[in-house]
């Protein structure tokens, strides 16, 4: 198959790319469904049953949704509503201690 693309405007380009991407998608769908199969056969010919987890579409395998709050690591011992967790960047009393010369360890809540 050869075709100039040259000779193509932007939007039959487009088209052409919109086109491609879908053939791909559907070959790619096919051919998933083609190796699942085989291995529910594989797996059934030895007597286990396998279930197939889809992919999530980003890739990533985190879970989705807001994650646990961190509990406070730090305290300040001239106030002990302020805390730190240890993540993100030092607050203004843990770096006051610190220069006071006070060792991390020693704000560690216990």
């Amino acid at each position: 198959m050869s075709t100039d693309l040259s000779r193509m405007s932007i939007e039959e380009l487009q088209q052409l790319i919109t086109n491609a991407e879908d053939t791909i998608k559907k070959i790619q769908r096919e051919k998933r469904s083609e190796v699942v199969r085989q291995m529910r056969h594989l797996a059934s010919t030895i007597g286990v049953a396998i279930d197939i987890v889809p992919e999530s579409r980003g890739g990533s395998r985190r879970a989705s949704g807001p994650r646990p709050k961190t509990p406070p690591k730090f305290q300040n011992p001239a106030d002990a509503s302020q805390t730190w967790t240890g993540r993100g960047p030092k607050p203004k009393w843990f770096k006051e201690a610190l220069a006071r010369g006070k060792n991390p360890d020693e704000l560690l809540i216990k």
